[in-house]
């Protein structure tokens, strides 16, 4: 028997057997996503979806729900920067504590990376000339030194605030 008298063929130890058929589950399954794609394909190509479109309805029903919800949007106050820190203000302590001393300290001077401010002794004292030293030079471990920020007066107001706490 010959290769070309069988429909078995040997080629490199592999045997070919083209008489017996893949089973009809498979052959169905094959031909099922076949026609399952070009409808599909067909579907959504003459359908008009796209998603950019429907990205943009889901977006603009998002907004239309948040703007329902939303608070009035506050306007955003002006950066601060160093001539608006030379200005005297009406609280005048209140005022350059916020400004300058609650991103370490704490809103209520609890503490937070500096120290608690409301205790009866701080840790390099707690009279007038020691904390005018302490704001005016900055101390060791991270409390900066404003002198070059803050004129006397304000140096002032600011120790006097804390003082009271």
């Amino acid at each position: 028997m010959t290769q070309h008298d069988s429909a078995q063929h040997d080629h490199d130890g592999i045997t070919e057997d083209r008489e017996q058929r893949p089973p009809v589950y498979f052959t169905v399954l094959f031909y099922g996503l076949i026609i399952w794609g070009v409808a599909f394909s067909a579907f959504y190509l003459l359908s008009g979806w796209s998603s950019d479109t429907e990205f943009q309805e889901k977006m603009s029903r998002h907004e239309q729900a948040y703007q329902k919800t939303a608070p009035p949007q506050k306007k955003e106050p002006a950066a601060v920067t160093a001539p608006a820190i030379e200005q005297k203000s009406d609280d005048g302590g209140a005022d350059l504590y916020a400004q300058l001393c609650a991103m370490c300290h704490g809103n209520e001077a609890k503490g937070g990376v500096g120290p608690d401010l409301t205790t009866a002794e701080y840790i390099h004292g707690k009279s007038e000339t020691e904390v005018t030293e302490s704001i005016a030079k900055g101390r060791p471990g991270g409390m900066p030194g404003f002198a070059g920020q803050l004129n006397d007066d304000q140096i002032e107001e600011l120790v006097e605030y804390l003082l009271e706490l």
